[in-house]
């Protein structure tokens, strides 16, 4: 019974203790429970600010992407700005230079005028100096042909009366011809007799050809074309030869005489030109003979009186 009672009481007791213990772990519980929601509550309220400065921080960075974009536009902006500023710069650079090389262009071409202006002055100081000195030469030149023509008659006048008379004093030695040059001189048969094959000079023709010296003696300013000439007996090329030993036979008695042997020529014309076209003794002989070209030269014709000569 005691033990019945001993043990009720000690169930008794540990229910109570149980309640207890429960009521002071409930009364604990909830306080941590209190302590959890009061935690909860600092918890929703921290949240509910981090969420307020969440908002505020998105609507910042929002208003500050918005900021950056505006930002971004404007330096766009400024930079498309400056990049059109730079260009114009450039442009007005370049304006510049091109400016600068048209005002140095123009100011070379205002000098390069000027010059030309200064050329074509003297250009026409020149070609009215130059027209004065042709005209002046022309007068002169005109004076100078005037005269020259004067003093050319006038040669011609002396070359035809010294022609003349000496056309004169030869025609009395020999027949003598005028011609567009000078004189022609024949010695036939009837004044120089060659013989048959012969070059040599007889006694008789050293006295024509004496004659014939005196007469040059006295003129200057000549050349003597001495042409040899034979029958038509023999060969064209033996009688070649033979004429020019006569015209030299000529030529030698000429210089042994006295006339200049610079003036003197020498030619051998063989059968081709016969005074005569006949084959008879008296044809050939006047065939056989030597012709004296006499031809003045430009210059100064005048007979000479004194001994010597050409």
């Amino acid at each position: 019974m005691n033990r019945f009672l001993i043990a009720v009481i000690v169930l008794a007791l540990l229910l109570v203790g149980g309640g207890v213990y429960a009521f002071l772990q409930m009364q604990q519980l909830g306080e941590q429970v209190a302590g959890l929601n009061r935690q909860v509550s600092g918890l929703e309220g921290d949240l509910a600010e981090a969420k307020e400065q969440a908002e505020a921080a998105e609507q910042r960075a929002v208003a500050a992407e918005q900021s950056a974009g505006i930002a971004a536009e404007q330096a766009q902006l400024s930079a498309e700005e400056a990049a059109a500023a730079d260009e114009e710069r450039i442009l007005s650079e370049e304006q510049a230079e091109l400016a600068d090389l048209a005002r140095v262009d123009a100011e070379e071409k205002a000098a390069n005028e000027a010059q030309a202006r200064t050329l074509a002055e003297e250009g026409q100081k020149a070609a009215e100096q130059l027209a004065r000195q042709q005209e002046e030469q022309r007068i002169e030149a005109t004076k100078e042909a005037e005269a020259a023509k004067r003093e050319l008659n006038r040669l011609k006048e002396q070359m035809d009366a010294e022609l003349d008379r000496m056309k004169g004093a030869l025609d009395q030695i020999a027949g003598t011809r005028r011609t567009a040059l000078g004189l022609v001189l024949t010695l036939d048969g009837s004044q120089i007799e060659f013989d048959t094959d012969k070059a040599d000079l007889r006694p008789e023709n050293r006295e024509v050809l004496a004659r014939i010296v005196g007469v040059l003696l006295t003129f200057r300013n000549y050349s003597i074309q001495i042409f040899g000439h034979t029958d038509d007996v023999g060969t064209e090329e033996y009688n070649l030869g033979l004429s020019k030993r006569r015209a030299d036979s000529v030529r030698d008695y000429l210089v042994a005489s006295g006339v200049n042997e610079n003036v003197l020529t020498t030619k051998g014309v063989g059968e081709g030109s016969p005074l005569v076209n006949k084959t008879d003794a008296a044809s050939r002989q006047r065939n056989r003979r030597v012709e004296l070209a006499i031809v003045f030269s430009e210059g100064e014709y005048e007979a000479i009186t004194n001994e010597g000569g050409m």
